[in-house]
């Protein structure tokens, strides 16, 4: 009687503006006696206005999505859209665990206890996180964009207490993640002037020749921003470059010099690469927050996952990007390592090694994305953020993870992939080629990443015995 008692609760919570068919279960869904409720996600609920119904699922993917624009269009940093991406899209995630616990809030704690329009409640928490975002941004477009996409989403729900109650759990989710993230530390200066030592292997900025001594570096303060799940930024920092005591030493060792000469021989817009590998460079480049939600979709739509599955698996990918990238910015401005097209240039500050002053990255011609980034090498960013987002949906979803997938910086080019990790690999691989990175940054990076992605997926957004 209980389960029947709990599933009849559960669906009150779900109507929407007293309509009786959505209000009320089926006599078959009554007569079951399982307790846990997931029928419930494929039944049509009436939150739309007369005539028209969705699935809990719909919203889940429609405002992901809108994250996901929102993220394309503040062309932002990775580790600003990442922190974006994860208040956003776990905010989502509070607001359905709100209305039935199947797996524990990140920032909002609060239960539903009378009907409500979880559409109302899912898009009014994303809207709130993106708006105060959007504050800060140098561009009015994604402001204007999610503003519009929310507007026209609640135009389309009849007007109701339900509709009231669910706008009100949205403002609620979405106060509890921005009062959590509140004095982050994640506003710092996204770009500082600095002054490298000029020793050999320190990083100078690769904004103009790339081997000037005072020149711009991006975002220094982001390692010390504090973590969504981890206990520091510094928990996972891969070991010196190496092996080496200083960036001096490291770029002695035989082990640099072979990847120096393979990026040099392979990374440069002149170079011996195959033409897979140069697609594969050019695959890769694009942003990588919006690569891995968009796998983790693909696969998702696969697996035909309920609403509370969907949420929790683009939340933990959200939250390990985040956390990736904070504490690979702690490692890379720990060691301050210099890129390749400074080392390439400069020929390693070796008479022995003759540099090449016009030596530049294969991708710099991808607008805004295609250029080595301004701050250090070690370790590589978006091998970290890779594996650990791969560890996210690794976690969630058993089974093969076999994709397609095609890439907004080589379209019509579609790649395939056996696994998410695989893809991983060939992410890190692809750095290479497209001159950014010595190898054993990247294999470095690869192995924080791991140790990122099972800690946070480990250590947020559990389940909850017996309800999923």
């Amino acid at each position: 009687m209980r389960s029947r008692l709990t599933l009849l609760t559960f669906a009150l919570a779900l109507a929407a503006c007293s309509d009786p068919a959505a209000i009320e279960p089926t006599m078959p869904l009554l007569a079951n006696d399982d307790p846990q409720v997931l029928q419930l996600d494929a039944a049509p609920m009436a939150w739309h206005r007369a005539g028209r119904r969705a699935e809990l699922v719909e919203a889940v993917e429609t405002w992901n999505d809108n994250i996901a624009q929102f993220g394309v269009l503040a062309a932002v940093s990775p580790p600003v859209e990442s922190r974006i991406s994860a208040m956003a899209n776990t905010t989502m995630h509070d607001a359905l665990n709100a209305v039935q616990r199947r797996f524990e809030p990140y920032a909002y704690d609060g239960h539903v206890d009378r009907p409500v329009s979880v559409e109302a409640a899912i898009a009014t928490g994303v809207h709130d996180v993106l708006a105060a975002a959007g504050q800060g941004l140098p561009t009015p477009a994604p402001l204007e964009f999610i503003n519009r996409a929310y507007a026209d989403y609640m135009a389309a729900l009849e007007q109701c207490d339900e509709v009231t109650r669910g706008v009100q759990l949205g403002h609620d989710a979405a106060a509890a993640m921005l009062a959590l993230r509140a004095g982050d530390g994640s506003t710092g200066p996204p770009v500082a002037i600095f002054t490298s030592t000029g020793e050999p292997g320190k990083f100078r900025s690769t904004v103009g020749p790339a081997t000037a001594l005072t020149g711009p570096q991006a975002i220094a303060n982001w390692g010390q921003v504090k973590p969504f799940a981890l206990s520091s930024s510094a928990q996972y920092r891969a070991p010196p470059m190496y092996g080496a005591a200083t960036v001096a030493a490291a770029v002695l060792t035989p082990l640099y010099l072979a990847d120096y000469t393979e990026v040099k021989r392979l990374g440069g817009v002149v170079s011996e690469r195959t033409q897979d590998q140069t697609d594969m460079a050019l695959y890769w480049i694009e942003h990588p927050v919006q690569t891995w939600n968009r796998i983790a979709r693909i696969l998702a739509g696969d697996r035909h996952l309920n609403a509370w599955q969907l949420a929790r698996l683009v939340s933990q990918v959200a939250l390990t990007q985040a956390d990736a990238l904070i504490s690979a910015f702690d490692a890379n401005y720990h060691y301050n390592f210099w890129r390749p097209v400074t080392a390439i240039r400069l020929g390693n500050l070796d008479p022995t090694t003759p540099g090449d002053p016009s030596w530049q990255v294969s991708t710099i011609s991808v607008p805004a994305v295609g250029a080595t980034p301004p701050f250090p090498e070690h370790i590589a960013a978006a091998s970290v953020l890779a594996e650990a987002a791969a560890q996210a949906i690794l976690a969630n979803l058993h089974g093969t993870t076999r994709f397609t997938m095609e890439s907004t910086t080589l379209p019509g080019k579609p790649r395939s992939f056996r696994s998410v990790s695989e893809a991983a690999r060939e992410s890190a691989e692809a750095r290479i080629y497209g001159g950014a990175f010595f190898r054993q940054s990247l294999l470095d990076g690869g192995q924080q990443g791991r140790s990122v992605g099972r800690y946070v997926t480990s250590h947020t957004l559990q389940r909850v015995p017996g309800r999923d």
